[in-house]
């Protein structure tokens, strides 16, 4: 009786582990709320973009984007934190002061690539770049889908980042409210980003616990002063002193970022004091705001802004040689400054302000006209500008966007509840027959129920002697593998040692070089017994503009030529087809890889395109060692005898021809190569430009 209770109570057991097993097969992510961590880049990235924004605040563009590169490229077996960071560099700079869009978006697409690459998704960096892709929607006047963006992005970090880390998102938010000049509707966002970014103090991020307080609140600030609010402009530049004072003994190492960012607050809120009608307050405070940040790699640009709003003072007091000694020094730094961004010309429309009250307090008419036209000019083409953003119905893209993520959440709510219902009503079903069937059995013989305990019991015994003699197999099979390879491996260095001396008589170097053959031969048989067999699945395609792709696969690769003093002529022209993007680049990237291995130094690489309304050709051409006719027959093939090392000796990384066969053929094309030894090699990739 009490194996047959047994029996029934396990049973049970095990329905019960088969159905929560099976809701979570059905719900998905259900069962899995695990939040993406967020991972850092090496301390040489992390460095190099600190100095590069310590160049960049000193006004040398140029110089911040050399010093980078020069870092980024020399840095060996960067991770994809660290190709993201760099590629985010790159896009920011052409985004906001090259204003080339064209390579802002290559790169963009590049931060999606590694994100994608890394294997695992890191949930904020994926945030940043959907965050970048709207501001370069914003910059090509997408403004609708550029919010959207914007708004899709915050609401992933909602579910998948704790708000320390959707602080910044909330207040990129607002800044978009505050491009549109749209003040009071842009400070809930910046309050909602101080009050999320509370939760980050004492997390050691100098970024979340130095930088992004005091730049919340200045913001604010800068709102409330738009609106002539002047009185709460003081509170919150105020608070954002007391803010800064209080963390700068905690961040010694960050002492020139704290006192740049203090004289930056400074100059704010003597601004703001000059239209209190407090004019000692503003003058000390602006002097000090200039003499903070005109120092070395401190933020020139707002000492700028600085002598701007003093010799603004100095105008209205009619102190005019302290005004004109201001202007004086501004007249040599505007013109020749090398950031031309939208705060520069700002500062610029005031310059001109400031310098036609000058005039006319000098009683200098002429100029006073002249400088007048110049700012009505500037001014006309900023307004026009700012018109296309202002007037995009916000709101309304605002609510589309939330009543879209609203009923995705709720169909998702329905569906999540429908599964659950339907798995209930299976699983009071399938129980209800599981009862009723086991009465009934149970009832008619306990002798039977024992019987077939013991077959099961049998039959799991022998199906665990089997499963444990096939994993025996395997891992004696593993076993024998891999411990052949220390003997061969033994065996081929020894080799390789002998056949170092200069004085090895030409038949021992002849059975050598067998030895050495038969050596390698086994090492590659032993690898392909070690690795799972990998079958090529069917691939996903999109459209993708080929001329891009290769542009991009010569830059990630142009380091590699550089080396060799070889020269990459690419003879490209637009044309998109229908690829897989990620397949097509590892075909790309291994066909000129292998023309660099295999050039010379000092010799150059030719790639072009040819194109008809139905195939794409690339053409890849080196002026290499050429393939021997002993070898052509092979070089497709799943045949490392084939594989051969560079001109200067690189060594073959594994069958990328073999595999670049397979992915062509997957596309329904073909490739193939003509060569001719010590001349040069020719490889012709082919396939449709539709499906």
């Amino acid at each position: 009786m009490k194996k047959r209770s047994t029996f029934v109570f396990n049973l049970v057991n095990y329905w019960q582990h088969f159905i929560i097993f099976f809701i979570c097969i059905l719900v998905g992510t259900a069962c899995n709320n695990t939040i993406s961590k967020i991972e850092e880049p090496s301390p040489e990235i992390t460095a190099a973009l600190e100095n590069a924004s310590i160049i960049l605040n000193n006004g040398k563009l140029n110089h911040s984007y050399q010093f980078f590169d020069s870092i980024f490229t020399q840095i060996p077996n960067k991770t994809y934190l660290d190709l993201w960071e760099g590629y985010n560099f790159y896009a920011t700079h052409y985004l906001k002061y090259e204003f080339d869009l064209i390579k802002a978006e290559q790169y963009l697409d590049s931060m999606y690539l590694v994100l994608q690459k890394g294997n695992t998704l890191n949930d904020y960096r994926y945030v940043q770049t959907k965050f970048m892709e709207g501001d370069i929607l914003k910059a090509n006047h997408k403004f609708n889908m550029a919010f959207q963006n914007f708004f899709s992005g915050r609401e992933y970090a909602l579910e998948n980042l704790d708000n320390c880390n959707v602080s910044n998102l909330t207040y990129r938010l607002g800044i978009f409210r505050y491009d549109q000049k749209q003040f009071q509707e842009a400070i809930p966002f910046f309050k909602k980003a101080i009050e999320e970014n509370r939760s980050c103090w004492g997390n050691d991020n100098i970024i979340q616990n130095i930088n992004e307080p005091q730049l919340y609140r200045n913001t604010m600030a800068l709102c409330y002063e738009k609106m002539e609010k002047y009185d709460s402009a003081a509170y919150y530049y105020v608070d954002a002193l007391a803010y800064l004072e209080e963390i700068k003994p905690l961040y010694p190492e960050k002492e020139l970022f704290i006192n740049s960012a203090i004289g930056v607050v400074k100059g704010n809120l003597g601004g703001v004091m000059a239209k209190l009608g407090n004019m000692p307050v503003a003058k000390n405070l602006l002097k000090t705001s200039i003499i903070i940040n005109s120092q070395p790699n401190y933020d020139h640009s707002d000492a700028q802004t600085a002598k701007l709003k003093l010799a603004d003072i100095f105008i209205k007091d009619l102190e005019l040689t302290k005004a004109k000694k201001y202007l004086d020094e501004l007249d040599k730094e505007l013109p020749q400054a090398e950031i031309k961004d939208r705060k520069y010309y700002n500062a610029l429309l005031r310059w001109y302000l400031v310098k036609e009250a000058y005039f006319e307090k000098i009683g200098d008419t002429r100029n006073a006209l002249r400088v007048m036209k110049s700012y009505h000019h500037l001014n006309d083409s900023l307004q026009l500008i700012d018109n296309n953003l202002k007037f995009i119905d916000i709101e309304g893209s605002f609510r589309n966007a939330a009543q879209k993520y609203e009923l995705s959440i709720l169909n998702k709510d329905n569906k999540i509840k429908n599964i659950y219902l339907a798995t209930a009503a299976g699983f009071t079903i399938l129980l209800t027959i599981f009862l009723i069937v086991n009465w009934f059995n149970l009832k008619k013989s306990i002798k039977a129920n024992d019987l077939i305990l013991q077959k099961n019991s049998d039959l799991q015994d022998t199906l665990n002697a089997l499963e444990l003699s096939q994993a025996e197999n395997a891992k004696i099979m593993y076993m024998v593998a891999h411990d052949l390879r220390n003997p061969i491996g033994s065996t081929l260095m020894i080799a390789n040692l002998i056949l170092e001396d200069p004085d090895i008589k030409v038949e021992n170097k002849y059975l050598l070089e067998n030895i050495k053959t038969s050596c390698n031969n086994s090492m590659n048989l032993i690898t392909e017994m070690l690795l799972p067999n990998k079958k090529q699945n069917e691939i996903k395609k999109e459209s993708v503009e080929i001329d891009r792709l290769l542009k991009y696969c010569v830059e990630i690769l142009n380091h590699k030529a550089n080396e060799k003093n070889q020269k990459i002529h690419l003879d490209i022209f637009p044309v998109s087809a229908l690829i897989n993007k990620e397949k097509m680049w590892r075909v790309l990237t291994n066909l000129i890889a292998n023309a660099i291995k295999f050039t010379p130094n000092g010799k150059d690489i030719n790639i072009l395109m040819k194109h008809n309304n139905e195939k794409v050709t690339i053409i890849i051409k080196d002026e290499g060692i050429g393939i021997p006719n002993s070898i052509k027959d092979q070089l497709f093939e799943w045949d490392t005898m084939s594989k051969r090392d560079g001109t200067n000796g690189e060594k073959p990384f594994g069958m990328g021809l073999a595999i670049s066969k397979q992915i062509i053929s997957a596309h329904q094309g073909k490739i193939w190569f003509e060569s001719q030894e010590n001349i040069g090699s020719t490889f012709y990739v082919e396939f449709p430009v539709k499906s």
